[in-house]
């Protein structure tokens, strides 16, 4: 380092304050997961990750969307 550190006695530069920016904590859910195991054929998987690539998802992250909407397509048809 070539810049020298000058001590002095003056006060120092307050910093900046910034905005709380976690969330409160009731705010914080816990989430119950649970692990789903699923066997797919060699075709039927390089499609997915082919799908998933083309959206910038994660397969898991894809699939969960996709049965996410399903059972919510689900619910509403047969309520009608």
């Amino acid at each position: 380092m070539t810049k020298k550190i000058k001590y002095t006695d003056q006060p120092m530069q307050t910093g900046k304050i910034v905005k709380d920016f976690l969330p409160k904590p009731d705010d914080l859910v816990f989430r119950k997961e649970r692990v789903l195991t699923l066997r797919l054929d060699t075709p039927t998987l390089d499609e997915l990750k082919a799908v998933a690539s083309s959206k910038g998802l994660g397969m898991s992250t894809l699939v969960r969307m996709w049965v996410k909407e399903r059972l919510a397509g689900t619910v509403t048809t047969q309520t009608q």
